[in-house]
């Protein structure tokens, strides 16, 4: 299975950059394939649309914000928060503006400090990333960065557990301790939970961090499959209680090149100058997996008999399956009001 083969994925939202990186000019991105633009309106608000003005094709990223509206750097056309056409330069303002002359606006929403997008019609909303935007806890941006992997072959590493004693070896893997302790496989949906218990190595940055002892602990993982492509991994440490919790989302740019995006919550109120210790982890670690997941085959096999399984892989095995009811599912073309105005809920 490639990305461009299931529709259904275009349905989600998806991180395109951070919020504060949309500011005074139009920023180009590219999902599913296809060039889109994103500014942010006079009213604050960030829009995005496809990134093609419909006068000459000319590129709207190239352009310019002027009070809010999109100029292209063409001809000088504008376009307001809705994408409707509000100037022609060239032309006598005594005459009304073309109908046709608007651009192709996708659903646009911010959330954890994140702009998000939808280009097909939402069949949830923006995740719900619980500890990201709760008291208690304390939101860390980590990366966003682009892997020429598949999205699915991302996410697929991020539920297999098994696989960190081996890739994660030289830094919270233990090879010694490859076996897991795993529960129950809770299935909802799309939404896939389970708990999984390994042992984990604690190095010097690790206990700087942790407040945990150099040598081998217990960890546990509660993960989520939250939407296909978000991933929610609250990993508790047994000894003193941490909760390190992970959020994963894979922007599908096209079906071998994804952008990565990784945020972490703490229930420890790390104080800031505690941040890129704790970030130079976390990004060890991803460094780790992006190694070998850029060779992988980005071609993702939903059937189950297409690849061997053993009894760790059950995690995995069940994400076939949610992609595979996805890839069989029919166009969604039925969003509620609220979600057609492009505000999200």
């Amino acid at each position: 299975m490639l990305i461009s083969e299931v529709p259904a994925f275009r349905d989600y939202w998806y991180p395109i950059a951070y919020s504060a990186d949309i500011a005074d000019e139009p920023v180009a991105f590219r999902i599913f394939g296809e060039q889109y633009v994103a500014w942010r309106a006079g009213d604050g608000t960030v829009q995005a649309a496809v990134d093609e003005c419909p006068h000459r094709a000319a590129r709207l990223s190239q352009g310019w914000v002027t009070d809010g509206c999109l100029t292209c750097p063409y001809h000088g056309w504008r376009f307001d928060a809705d994408g409707r056409c509000v100037e022609i330069p060239s032309a006598d303002p005594a005459l009304p503006i073309p109908p046709r002359a608007h651009v192709d606006k996708v659903l646009a929403g911010e959330r954890y400090e994140l702009v998000w997008v939808c280009v097909g019609m939402p069949r949830a909303d923006i995740p719900d990333l619980h500890e990201a935007d709760t008291a208690g806890y304390t939101l860390i941006h980590e990366m966003m960065e682009v892997w020429t992997a598949s999205a699915p072959r991302i996410i697929d590493n991020a539920l297999d557990v098994s696989h960190a004693a081996w890739v994660h070896r030289n830094s919270i893997g233990s090879s010694a301790n490859p076996r897991l302790e795993s529960g129950p496989i809770e299935r909802d949906g799309s939404t896939i939970n389970f708990s999984v218990t390994m042992i984990s190595q604690i190095n010097d940055s690790q206990q700087r961090n942790t407040g945990l002892d150099v040598g081998l602990t217990r960890r546990t993982t509660h993960a989520t499959l939250v939407q296909p492509f978000v991933f929610r991994g609250r990993m508790v440490y047994e000894e003193n209680g941490l909760e390190h919790v992970l959020f994963k989302t894979c922007t599908p740019i096209d079906d071998e090149t994804t952008l990565f995006c990784q945020f972490i919550a703490r229930n420890d109120d790390p104080p800031p100058e505690l941040w890129d210790s704790i970030t130079a982890v976390d990004r060890q670690v991803q460094a780790e997996d992006k190694a070998l997941l850029e060779h992988v085959n980005p071609n993702f096999p939903i059937e189950p008999t297409t690849e061997l399984h053993t009894k760790a892989d059950r995690m995995t095995l069940e994400y076939r399956k949610v992609l595979a009811e996805l890839a069989a599912t029919a166009p969604h073309v039925a969003p509620d009001a609220e979600w057609a105005t492009g505000a999200p809920r």
